[in-house]
């Protein structure tokens, strides 16, 4: 155990990052800012790019980064190379697996060899058993396909005994100059005994991009909240450039203007990786005509490079605005908002690492491609920082650190064997249950004919569509959608299943909203509904395909 600087012991928890890349999250967990109460400390970083192993040594050169293809790595070798006895714990993994099969795939996605990383992850954490896993992704990974892959991955944790939450965070919400979305699943583990939550922002929405081009200060909308890091706050101190101009080191023209700036300075001796691209008169020459905070898609036709690039190509940043999120070609102004606010140029590397949150001190290597690459993959440090914040504050709650009382833990979730527990819900009937051949019985005594059963072509699979009248009608078991009327909590593993009802009414609200807007009338029906009165339930589903038959024919009549 550490000590803080008056003396007071100050826990450490020791933490292991996957993917790497040039250590964005390990760079927030370690920062000391903050209110963590606590230290954390990288036991081994792991990633198959050793470029960025130069930049993390070359930056922090007493963590040891691991170069290995992580589908070749035991948790035992782990273990072994962290030095880690086998009756200790590790506090925390984290990781970001990069994934890219998740737009055209259906429920199984994760079945796909471009998503494997996504398993080897969870394979490492069954292997490891760490306290606490933190995993970051692409927004993709929870909205697509309806929450079914996020779904798999909370299910595929809640098997190893994790409870876990899973949201898209917005780094700008957490003191970061950048509208940067990614997803984050946070999940701890039973005997930890506290159930999972994302920190709660602290910096204010940005306003609409529109009123930042009147040419008024930004105003305050939220008192309660700190202002948010705009982009003169982040880079307006950094030397003024030419196209093709500036230098890997240079010095400060200036003194700090503002506290991100202040921030951002602290411990660096130069600036460095401030150059910027060489760009063509011709090319100069056209992007002149685009305003601050304007883009090319709103010029004149006759300036307009094409109708062919999306909203944000050759986009000028407005200095009162917020950078937007920086990926591996910002020197391309083609390639997004990325063309300084002030200078006639695209952003350089420093730039889109202030706008990243890396401090000054955190110099990059290589080639400037190698460069873009490290920078726009990162997770923003001090996005890093305030997950890392929460998972501290709930450390020292469960008193981490400190000795076990008697006793066994209290438990979360349920811990049977993973070979046993997918045994036990595939026993849970999802099809042609009592209660569904119960309304179906209702259904065909009304006179209703020409449904399906269990039709994709709605979204939800619904338990009986009227394809030609649009009508989905779902059966909800009373537990497992959580019956405001029915439903009582088990008393054991209370806290899981309060969870995971809350998942699958979340779901089900995001079913109703996509049927809504593909056109489908919904028509939800619980248990205790179809069981006690099953003649009333088929008249709600009889009065709901009479009226969308009325209306198909009132919209024949008015062709």
């Amino acid at each position: 155990m550490a000590s803080d600087d008056d003396g007071t012991p100050v826990p450490e928890f020791g933490f292991v990052d996957l993917f790497a890349g040039a250590g964005g999250l390990t760079l927030g967990f370690r920062d000391e800012r903050g209110e963590p109460g606590a230290r954390f400390f990288p036991r081994l970083l792991v990633d198959i790019d050793r470029d960025a192993r130069d930049v993390v040594n070359e930056n922090a050169p007493e963590v040891r980064y691991l170069i290995r293809d992580i589908r070749k790595l035991a948790g035992s070798e782990v273990r072994e190379l962290m030095s880690l006895p086998r009756q200790e714990r590790l506090h925390v993994l984290v990781g970001g697996p990069p994934c890219q099969g998740f737009s055209g795939l259906g429920r199984r996605a994760l079945d796909d060899e471009r998503n494997a990383h996504v398993l080897d992850f969870l394979r490492l954490v069954k292997e490891l058993r760490p306290l606490a896993v933190l995993m970051e992704n692409v927004p993709l990974v929870i909205t697509a396909h309806k929450g079914a892959i996020i779904q798999e991955i909370c299910d595929g944790l809640g098997v190893l005994g994790y409870a876990s939450c899973a949201d898209i965070l917005i780094a700008s919400d957490f003191g970061v100059p950048q509208f940067r979305k990614r997803a984050f699943v946070l999940a701890y583990h039973s005997d930890l005994g506290v159930v999972p939550e994302f920190p709660h922002r602290t910096y204010e929405r940005i306003p609409v991009a529109a009123s930042l081009m009147n040419g008024g200060r930004r105003r305050r909308f939220e008192p309660s909240k700190l202002p948010y890091v705009c982009v003169e706050d982040a880079i307006g101190d950094l030397p003024a450039l030419e196209a093709n101009d500036g230098s890997e080191v240079m010095f400060y023209p200036t003194a700090p203007a503002s506290d991100y700036q202040t921030w951002a300075r602290e411990g660096a001796i130069a600036l460095f990786n401030h150059r910027s691209r060489a760009h063509s008169e011709t090319f100069l020459a056209k992007i002149a005509v685009i305003e601050e905070g304007g883009r090319n898609a709103g010029l004149p036709d006759e300036q307009r490079f094409s109708d062919n690039y999306y909203s944000q190509a050759y986009a000028r940043l407005h200095r009162n605005g917020i950078g937007q999120t920086v990926t591996t070609w910002f020197s391309n102004p083609g390639s997004g908002r990325f063309t300084h606010y002030r200078d006639l140029r695209a952003i350089t590397v420093r730039e889109a690492a202030r706008f990243q949150s890396f401090p000054d001190r955190f110099v990059f290597g290589g080639g400037n491609e190698t460069q873009m690459r490290h920078v726009g993959n990162a997770v923003p440090p001090l996005l890093a920082r305030a997950l890392r914040d929460q998972i501290a504050r709930d450390f020292l709650l469960a008193g981490v650190g400190k000795p076990r009382s008697p006793g066994r833990p209290r438990k979360l979730v349920p811990t049977q064997a993973p070979e046993v527990r997918p045994r036990i819900m595939r026993a849970v009937k999802g099809k042609n249950t009592g209660v569904e051949v119960a309304l179906r019985k209702a259904l065909w005594a009304a006179g209703l004919r020409g449904y399906r059963l269990h039709s994709s072509k709605a979204p939800g699979n619904p338990d009986v569509v009227f394809s030609r009248q649009h009508v989905a009608v779902f059966v909800d078991g009373c537990f497992w959608h959580g019956c405001p009327r029915c439903y009582r909590a088990p008393k054991s593993n209370t806290e899981y299943w309060e969870m995971k009802v809350a998942r699958n009414r979340d779901r089900d609200a995001r079913v109703n909203m996509s049927c809504k807007e593909a056109g489908w009338k919904v028509v939800r029906l619980w248990e205790h509904d179809v069981v006690r009165a099953p003649e009333r339930a088929a008249k709600r589903v009889e009065r709901a395909v009479n009226t969308a038959r009325r209306r198909g024919a009132s919209r024949g009549r008015r062709k």
